[in-house]
């Protein structure tokens, strides 16, 4: 295989202007959503140009500290998303949110990065904190359904988690953690089931892009897919479980 295709800058701007369709069907159809697309892909391209930088930092580097501090700024920003998008107490529900993402990373990196994918470094930014990024990303959706399924479910379902309190059960609330867990792993298991029929995932077609022989490249999506999946079911399991805690008061009344 050959080596990485460049993108010229000039392409890529040229590129930029195919944004003018969908600007002129929201004007057309006056879905007001003009700006917040301009928005969008304003932050995305600055967002995106300064971790490219940063990130050729780290490589340069080739810093443990720095790129575990880097680690540590996309765990809290992840799980601060989280819980803004969950429409939830930031202050109550940060720390649960976050020991889900550092159980769920500390138990799966080195694994992946140590006995599977065998990087030497292990800890070197190049495979650190694209793998990190991978594995962040799908949990911090899957987090956002679990949390969202939950509080709903005890909202909407109020009277029969007080009748199975009037009953004495030892867990209340074990039915709606059950239906949000689901709720989070079906994406994931839907798209496992369809991979490489419905969709070719990003990572598999950027390495072949980037040269990467394609069966190579589908061994690393194997892998990266599994891991995906362990990461999504270890904190989003983390997570409903200490999160369930800070929803009830001492006598199990509900405090949302």
């Amino acid at each position: 295989m050959g080596d990485a295709l460049n993108i010229s800058n000039g392409a890529l701007a040229a590129f930029y202007l195919i944004f003018l369709l969908p600007l002129l069907l929201f004007q057309r159809w006056q879905l007001g959503l003009s700006k917040p697309l301009i928005a969008s892909v304003t932050r995305m391209t600055l967002q995106l140009a300064v971790v490219g930088l940063y990130l050729q930092t780290l490589f340069d580097f080739a810093n443990i500290l720095l790129n575990t501090l880097w680690l540590l700024v996309m765990i809290l920003a992840a799980s601060w998303t989280v819980c803004r998008q969950a429409g939830a107490n930031v202050k109550t529900l940060l720390l649960p949110v976050l020991s889900g993402q550092i159980i769920a990373l500390t138990c799966l990196l080195p694994v992946l990065l140590i006995g599977v994918i065998q990087a030497e470094p292990w800890w070197h930014a190049q495979y650190l904190i694209p793998v990190a990024g991978m594995l962040l990303g799908n949990a911090l959706s899957a987090n956002v359904l679990a949390l969202d399924r939950f509080h709903a479910s005890l909202k909407q379902r109020h009277d029969e988690f007080q009748f199975y309190l009037s009953l004495g059960s030892p867990d209340p609330s074990k039915p709606f953690l059950r239906e949000a867990f689901i709720a989070a792993l079906r994406p994931p298991l839907a798209a496992m089931s369809t991979l490489g029929i419905v969709s070719l995932p990003g990572m598999m077609t950027g390495q072949i892009l980037g040269g990467t022989s394609p069966l190579l490249a589908v061994k690393y999506q194997l892998v990266i897919m599994i891991a995906i999946f362990l990461t999504v079911t270890l904190s989003v399991a983390t997570t409903l479980k200490f999160a369930s805690h800070s929803a009830f008061d001492r006598f199990g009344q509900l405090k949302l």
